[in-house]
């Protein structure tokens, strides 16, 4: 017979963090207070005690998956911080892509610390407070923009549709007859082989943020 663990041993944290692992098999829309239970081995009315219902506990997950989605990686520039963080970003989502829905719902707002450090120091660095949280707003919806596209267009076999599509751009522009009007698509497919979706999100971010520095010493 299995042992039950003792009232009040199961804490709200290990709750949550077991929420996000059942998501991260499931799905939210599958997301049960029964499976939570069964993750942490508890009854299930037990769980609670640390939270209302179930849209309680879904923000408590927001919470919990956005402290694990903004780490401060302890940059001391606002730009190694931008880069650190978007790229931790879509390492993770990529990681974790049963986790985007809650990022998308209404939720209690959640205390990000690590952008009251990079805001700080934009504003030192003499961006006026609103351009400054402009700009970190920026920043991540396109981080967060690029990872829903690729995870939008990626397979069953986690192949990359638009990698394929690309591909098949470029045998096409390979085999077309040479006298085809179109030199400046035709030259640039020939000098990049493959589309590198690594790259282009590295070119995409370092762009973004090299591109808001160089607005300041204009």
């Amino acid at each position: 017979m299995r042992q039950q663990r003792p009232r009040g041993a199961t804490t709200r944290e290990a709750i949550v963090s077991a929420a996000v692992d059942v998501v991260d098999s499931v799905g939210v829309d599958a997301l049960t207070i029964r499976a939570v239970a069964k993750a942490v081995g508890a009854p299930p009315m037990s769980l609670y005690t640390h939270f209302a219902n179930k849209e309680e506990l879904l923000d408590l997950m927001y919470g919990e998956v956005s402290r694990r989605l903004y780490p401060d990686s302890g940059q001391p520039t606002w730009q190694g911080e931008l880069l650190a963080l978007g790229r931790h970003v879509r390492s993770t989502l990529l990681q974790h892509p049963r986790w985007t829905p809650l990022l998308s719902r209404y939720s209690v707002p959640v205390v990000v610390t690590v952008r009251e450090r990079v805001l700080g120091l934009m504003i030192a660095d003499g961006i006026p407070p609103a351009e400054a949280l402009q700009s970190f707003a920026a920043v991540f919806l396109v981080v967060l923009g690029l990872c829903l596209t690729e995870l939008q267009f990626r397979g069953p076999d986690g192949a990359s549709s638009l990698s394929r599509r690309f591909e098949q751009l470029r045998e096409e522009f390979d085999e077309a007859d040479q006298t085809r009007q179109l030199p400046a698509t035709r030259l640039a497919f020939k000098e990049l082989p493959r589309l590198n979706l690594d790259g282009t999100f590295e070119l995409a971010l370092t762009r973004l943020i090299g591109g808001i520095a160089g607005s300041r010493q204009g």
